[in-house]
């Protein structure tokens, strides 16, 4: 059975106007996908389909979380994830064919199936960097022995020769 069968929206019969989907993506959706950097966390994605005579426009909106060791502290955190996208789908002989948001189906296609963009939009609602304002937070998550540990400066008291010499204009 596919896996991704409930992600499939059928638009053969679907009225023109508005349609409101909701999906809630966990580490059982993520774990089809290969080499995914979303293991585990909670993602919901809210989807408008706008369906119209000659294209149908859908908009994503991306909330939740996913679990990952914070890029600072090391601790496990639940990385805030938050993002908005749009997918255009033009009918067109070209079925299979897209461009940056705008993919071709065929005309006759009985249902379009959104998997593969809900996880391509949270994967891009991921932030470069697995960090946030924890202490926000009314209990931060953070590893407190790591951060004291990068807190301190060893350096402190002690003199590097070679910065020294250049400091103090030895090489202008």
């Amino acid at each position: 059975m596919n896996a991704f069968v409930a992600y499939s929206i059928p638009i053969m019969g679907l009225k023109i106007g508005i349609h409101l989907y909701q999906y809630n993506l966990d580490a059982g959706f993520f774990s089809h996908f290969e080499g995914t950097p979303v293991q585990s966390g909670q993602v919901q994605v809210n989807l408008t389909l706008d369906k119209r005579p000659d294209m149908l426009i859908l908009d994503f909106t991306v909330k939740g979380y996913s679990d990952v060791a914070c890029d600072r502290c090391t601790a496990q955190i639940h990385l805030p994830l938050e993002d908005q996208r749009q997918l255009i789908v033009k009918y067109g002989e070209a079925e299979g064919e897209e461009e940056d948001e705008v993919v071709f189906i065929h005309r006759e296609s009985a249902e379009l199936n959104v998997a593969k963009y809900l996880y391509e939009f949270t994967v891009l609602a991921l932030p470069i960097t697995n960090t946030y304002n924890c202490q926000a937070d009314a209990i931060p998550p953070c590893n407190q022995e790591i951060l004291k540990y990068l807190n301190q400066n060893p350096d402190e008291g002690q003199s590097n020769s070679i910065w020294d010499a250049l400091k103090g204009g030895q090489y202008k």
